[in-house]
């Protein structure tokens, strides 16, 4: 009963935290309506790289969606995107403004659809905010019809092997020594929520567990941090220069393995995908894991 309370408690402040903002749609529509931006530029980065999945007219829904950012993006690339998340405050303006075209006010622990009825099932840089992750992950998962797709911060204890070493060792003394150099272990955000970040092991669990045929993954390396005065318009080359470079010389450094890549695109198949598919993610970068079959079942 306090798990449940816990996660409603969760629910309600994310609900609010969203409803109290509303008054900036305008400020937060910014980006949306204009792709010359700097903003809009990085925003898409990741959604570039579902290009893959966008070759042929499927459905999305897309998850913890606030502003429908996702869903006009998909809408604009010959999709048929639902945005959701666990307000509509800001999607049923989005709405109105003819932004996007279909919303659902959506608790991604108890999707009202039906299993596989949705093509893919997107969670953009949300999966972090659900106070019970999994159990939302799973959710996708069920109404996903060929696949869910999460875009999340990678877990770096799992991608950095000289961090893990430390923490052995200092668990030797203490737990929580590691602490003073792994800063955000244990972070939450204002509104409430404990910070999930994912990994490749915990994706390929999940889909093992449940007896699915195949994952794929792409790392990439991301400007978490989006200043106010990148959503000038026109574009400010100058600052978008900058951030490439910046970016180019951390790709450098993640390729030769000095550092780990900081996000990480999740593709959980329901289905096998087409040969044209794996063809097409494998030019865009993406590993692609067949999982072997449950002998006992």
């Amino acid at each position: 009963m306090k798990i449940e309370k816990g996660a409603a408690k969760s629910h309600i402040a994310h609900e609010k935290h969203l409803a109290d903002l509303v008054h900036e749609k305008d400020k937060r529509f910014f980006t949306m309506r204009n792709k010359d931006c700097v903003a809009y530029k990085l925003n898409t980065i990741t959604l570039e790289a579902l290009k893959p999945f966008l070759s042929e007219e499927n459905s999305w829904l897309t998850v913890g969606d606030y502003l429908g950012f996702e869903a006009k993006y998909f809408q604009e690339h010959n999709q048929n995107a639902i945005a959701s998340d666990i307000s509509d405050a800001f999607l049923s303006e989005a709405k109105k403004e003819g932004l996007i075209k279909n919303y659902s006010k959506q608790n991604v622990e108890s999707l009202s659809f039906d299993e596989g009825e949705i093509d893919y099932v997107s969670c953009r840089e949300a999966f972090h905010h659900f106070p019970r992750a999994y159990l939302g992950a799973y959710e996708m998962i069920r109404v996903a019809r060929k696949a869910a797709i999460i875009i999340e911060p990678i877990d770096i204890l799992q991608k950095s092997g000289l961090l893990l070493y430390i923490k052995n060792l200092a668990d030797i003394f203490s737990p929580y020594l590691i602490n003073k150099l792994w800063k955000n272990r244990f972070s939450w955000e204002k509104v409430g929520n404990y910070v999930f970040k994912i990994s490749e092991r915990e994706v390929e669990k999940m889909a093992m567990g449940i007896g699915l045929p195949c994952i794929a993954f792409k790392s990439m390396n991301l400007n978490l941090k989006v200043k106010e005065d990148m959503n000038e318009v026109p574009t400010n080359q100058k600052l978008l220069n900058k951030f490439n470079r910046k970016t180019k010389f951390k790709n450098l450094l993640s390729k030769l393995r000095i550092v780990p890549y900081n996000t990480l695109i999740s593709v959980i198949f329901k289905e096998m995908p087409s040969e044209k598919l794996l063809g097409e993610l494998k030019k865009e970068g993406y590993t692609i894991i067949n999982l072997p079959k449950n002998p006992y079942l």
